[in-house]
């Protein structure tokens, strides 16, 4: 009988320790990483650009880009609303669904979320006023101007902060 009851402590005790671990692994928070930026150009045109970007084991597992093209209520019209919805539109038709365009009083919003293994160009929109407002989408990931980011890429935490910031972001 004595053996019995020696043998029932070290299975609590070993029930205890695998809910607990099992509770501490459920809610481990994966580290993630937000920065933004807002660049002002001619006409007082804004883009303003927040990131957020999941890592997993020093990996990029994934990221939520918001790019968001504020304009001056006299370039709000239908032409210049038609024509940088369009510019947009190709420029990031290939993540397909992925990226969203959207029209929210004075500004158009291109939201990205990705997962899977897909390149985001950030700092990659710049406007240009000659006459009329011209917008410039850079589409070269090897371009020394731009960010570019894929899932699986090997970042620490530090590093990828210090990235962001050497472009001009602000990062949390």
């Amino acid at each position: 009988m004595n053996t019995r009851k020696n043998k029932i402590f070290p299975i609590i005790i070993t029930l205890i320790i695998i809910s607990i671990v099992t509770y501490l692994f459920m809610n481990i928070k994966q580290p993630y990483i937000e920065c933004s930026k807002t660049t002002t150009y001619d006409k007082n045109v804004k883009i303003i650009e927040k990131v957020k970007t999941t890592l997993d084991s020093n990996k990029i597992s994934e990221l939520k880009v918001v790019k968001k093209i504020v304009l001056p209520d006299e370039l709000t019209d239908d032409k210049h609303i038609k024509s940088i919805k369009l510019a947009l539109k190709d420029a990031y038709q290939y993540l397909g669904k992925k990226a969203k365009i959207s029209e929210e009083g004075n500004s158009i919003i291109v939201s990205i979320d990705i997962n899977k293994n897909e390149t985001v160009i950030l700092s990659d929109i710049s406007v240009v006023y000659n006459d009329d407002v011209e917008l410039k989408i850079a589409s070269n990931t090897k371009s020394s101007d731009v960010i570019s980011l894929k899932i699986d890429d090997n970042y620490k935490e530090g590093d990828l902060i210090t990235r962001f910031r050497n472009y001009g972001y602000s990062c949390k």
